[in-house]
C-alpha cells in the first residue's frame, strides 16, 4: 500500500507545472502594480527592425509613466513605439500579435496581453 501511496504521488507531481504556478504568481503582482499606476516591466519576446535587428529576443516592454521602453538583459532601455498591432496567434503559452507590414512581433503571456496594450494604446 505504501508504494502505492508514493507512485501516485509521484505522477501527482510530475503533472504540476511549476513554472506556471510560480509564474502566475509573479504576473498577478504585476498586474497589482499596474492597477496601482506605478511603472511595470513585462517579460515579452520582441522582433523589430530596429530595436533588435529583426531577430528575436527575450526581454522586457516596460510601460506606465513615461514612454514605453524595450530592454534586453544587460542593456539600457530604448524607446518602444510599434504602432498599431493586429493579434497574429494565440495559444496557452502566448499571444502574437504583428505591427502593419510585419517589421514588429510581439509575443506575450495571455494574461499580461491586455495590460500592455492598453498601455501602449494610451
Amino acid at each position: 500500500m505504501g508504494e502505492l501511496l508514493v507512485v501516485l504521488v509521484g505522477n501527482l507531481l510530475t503533472m504540476i507545472d511549476m513554472s506556471e504556478l510560480f509564474g502566475a504568481r509573479r504576473r498577478r503582482a504585476r498586474a497589482a502594480a499596474a492597477a496601482r499606476g506605478s511603472r511595470v516591466e513585462f517579460p515579452c519576446v520582441l522582433r523589430d527592425d530596429e530595436a533588435t535587428s529583426g531577430r528575436e529576443r527575450r526581454g522586457w516592454i516596460a510601460v506606465g509613466e513615461g514612454p514605453a521602453t524595450w530592454r534586453t538583459p544587460g542593456s539600457e532601455p530604448v524607446p518602444f513605439d510599434p504602432g498599431e498591432l493586429t493579434m497574429q496567434a494565440v495559444d496557452k503559452q502566448s499571444v502574437t500579435f504583428h505591427a502593419a507590414g510585419g517589421r514588429t512581433e510581439l509575443r506575450l503571456h495571455p494574461d499580461e496581453a491586455p495590460l500592455v496594450l492598453r498601455a501602449l494604446a494610451g
